[in-house]
């Protein structure tokens, strides 16, 4: 049976820039992914995560800059020409042809030799666990099961780059996650550079190596999944992944720390010499950088305690979500859950302390 020969290669984004009309879609990209990176755009529709994609697939007008797929520019070649592999939101499968023709049809189009082309489809059927459908048609298929045409069809050409556009979207939750884990597990048995994206920031966390955070058309941080929610650059990131407080004031310094005053009095006080004095500046914080009860003679001192009432509550499960009125702010806070631990009412007053360790100081 034929392997499946793959390259890992690199991939170079330089001042890539795209206009449709007077609208900038894309404004000066710049991004570098490793060599068998999975490597996600998250952003918000409209952000131009699809966009980018769609142009190192070579998809829609060319756009100003580099791309480079290893050291080749490619920016001005036609799609078949670059030798990528592109994953549709809807699997774009050929109804009227089995799994088998539907996966062999690329391999047909390149005139590889036939024997080839069967022991090339029976070997990516079988890494996607899809040998014993080889005959069915697509209607004949689950949605998971289809996706899992499309990632063979891709990867049975053996392309360089591997690009998925939103290709969990249409599938139920249980399958989404179970998918993910699938499509993870073959990437790095490929070792195949793979470029995601999505707009649900569990799957980009869950899935990826490294993420660029895409909003208006310009990268906003590019990170590990870890590194981007504990250490956000701006407030656009902290929110977009995932639930966080954001408590807006200015900074000052006194008597060799930072003390962050906001407009209602709330003070930090943040021992740290590196944080940037001025106005316009928010505190953010993540609701897990609170636990409940009253103060400690180990809080802090300036005001990392804070009081307030319980506004609502969550019931997650594993933990409870609760809404507390601390002031002029709505400050979410999480607790663990397990059986017979205390659980605060609505109404109930409570002491929230916070770890100053948790708290960035962000510009925007």
């Amino acid at each position: 049976m034929s392997e499946i020969r793959l390259e890992a290669v690199g991939v170079t984004i330089e001042n890539v820039s795209l206009s449709f009309g007077a609208t900038e879609v894309l404004k000066g990209i710049n991004l570098n992914i490793e060599a068998g990176e999975f490597f996600t755009f998250l952003g918000p529709s409209g952000s131009g995560k699809s966009t980018l994609l769609r142009a190192i697939a070579g998809f829609g007008p060319a756009p100003g800059g580099k791309i480079l797929i290893g050291d080749d520019d490619v920016i001005k070649l036609p799609p078949w020409k670059r030798n990528v592999g592109l994953v549709f939101q809807s699997y774009a499968l050929w109804p009227h042809m089995t799994v088998h023709k539907n996966v062999a049809f690329g391999l047909e189009e390149r005139k590889v030799a036939p024997k080839e082309i069967t022991d090339r489809v029976n070997t990516v059927l079988g890494m996607v666990g899809l040998r014993d459908y080889a005959d069915r048609h697509p209607s004949q298929l689950s949605g998971g099961q289809q996706q899992r045409v499309a990632l063979a069809r891709t990867i049975v050409v053996e392309p360089r780059v591997l690009l998925l556009d939103e290709p969990l979207s249409n599938l139920d939750a249980n399958l989404r996650v179970q998918m993910r884990i699938d499509i993870l597990e073959l990437q790095r048995k490929l070792k195949l550079t793979t470029i995601f994206v999505t707009h649900d920031q569990e799957e980009a966390n869950t899935m990826s190596d490294r993420i660029a955070v895409l909003n208006n058309g310009v990268t906003q941080q590019v990170g590990s999944p870890i590194d981007l929610y504990d250490k956000p650059a701006n407030r656009f990131v902290a929110d977009f992944l995932g639930t966080a407080n954001f408590i807006d004031g200015h900074v000052e310094k006194k008597e060799g720390k930072s003390v962050f005053r906001s407009g209602d009095g709330t003070t930090f006080v943040i021992d740290d010499e590196g944080i940037e004095t001025g106005s316009g500046l928010t505190a953010m914080f993540r609701p897990q950088a609170l636990s409940f009860g009253a103060p400690t003679e180990e809080s802090p001192a300036g005001g990392a305690v804070l009081t307030g009432n319980v506004r609502h509550r969550e019931f997650l499960g594993s933990l409870i979500r609760y809404s507390v009125q601390a002031g002029a702010h709505v400050i979410l806070a999480e607790d663990s859950h397990q059986a017979g631990r205390q659980v605060f009412d609505i109404g109930d007053d409570v002491a929230l302390n916070l770890d100053m360790n948790q708290v960035r100081i962000l510009s925007s």
